[in-house]
């Protein structure tokens, strides 16, 4: 019984480790964090703010 135990445990690690390698060579591995630190701790949003024109400004205009 204690072989028979054995030797299950053993074909289940190895199915788990077949099933591990078959997801990263369908995925592709996993990414990895950039060795820039700077471009993740400069992580604002850079946005051109654009005034509107409103009606004052067309009548003001001949």
């Amino acid at each position: 019984m204690k072989k028979l135990k054995k030797i299950i445990r053993l074909f289940c690690l190895v199915v788990l480790l077949l099933l591990a390698v078959t997801g990263v060579a369908i995925t592709g591995a996993a990414p990895t964090q950039s060795k820039n630190r700077d471009r993740i701790i400069d992580n604002e949003t850079l946005i051109e703010m654009v005034e509107e024109k409103g009606k004052e400004d067309d009548e003001e205009k001949p």
